[in-house]
């Protein structure tokens, strides 16, 4: 090999040599850092938001204390979770009903949620108190004139007004009428107006059940307060 080969060779080798090192210092990862160190918010918003999660998730499974209860009409989807065999799905159920149909007027009335039935409010009724602000009478407590139309209702005939009681004829009254009477909602109400609508008037008070979301115990209760005409 000749001097002139030997000093081309040197050369090419010193050419490759820092073409490497430019590539090195170029193309050389970053050193690595520690995951969200710079977005420090963001840590604190995950931090906060489990903090959160664990604290109602805490309150939801707090057992009743001994003699303590619960309003259905008032209570939040965590407290309703707190009484027994109530989950999280059936508390979010019940305040639905309550929205869409307006307050229950007893403990009772809770077997018009779907999932909740006559036997499942006989065992949560120790847990329940049931504060209903309307003037309308309640299953049990109702008196003599309005016992004696819920009487003739059930006797099959259309039931009249009560010698000076005020009823709402169902042939005649509007959705907002209709909402003054007890466990009647304003989507309820509508629907009582559109079931009329749509198959004509009412020949019989018993007839209510046919509109969705009135069960029976809903008709027990409105039954002395209306009348059709």
């Amino acid at each position: 090999m000749t001097e002139g080969e030997k000093k081309s060779m040197l050369r090419a080798a010193l050419l490759l040599a820092g073409a490497a090192l430019v590539r090195l210092l170029v193309f050389a990862p970053a050193p690595a850092e520690a995951p969200l160190a710079d977005r420090p918010s963001i840590a604190d918003s995950l931090l906060a938001a489990g903090d959160s999660a664990v604290e109602t998730e805490a309150r939801r499974s707090r057992p009743l204390a001994a003699g303590e209860t619960i309003d259905p009409n008032v209570a939040s989807e965590e407290e309703l979770d707190r009484l027994p065999g109530v989950g999280a799905s059936l508390a979010m159920r019940i305040v639905q009903d309550r929205e869409q149909n307006g307050p229950f007027t007893g403990a009772e009335d809770l077997a018009r949620v779907s999932g909740l039935g006559v036997r499942s409010v006989e065992r949560l009724r120790p847990y329940l108190r049931v504060a209903f602000s309307g003037s309308s009478p309640q299953v049990g407590v109702a008196g003599p004139e309005a016992s004696s139309r819920a009487a003739g209702s059930a006797g099959g005939g259309t039931p009249g007004p009560a010698s000076g009681a005020r009823s709402i004829d169902l042939n005649r009254a509007t959705a907002t009428e209709l909402q003054t009477l007890p466990g009647i909602g304003p989507v309820t109400a509508e629907r009582i107006v559109a079931f009329r609508n749509e198959n004509g008037r009412f020949v019989d008070v018993s007839e209510l059940v046919k509109v969705r979301g009135v069960g029976p115990s809903t008709l027990a209760r409105v039954a002395p307060l209306v009348t059709v005409r």
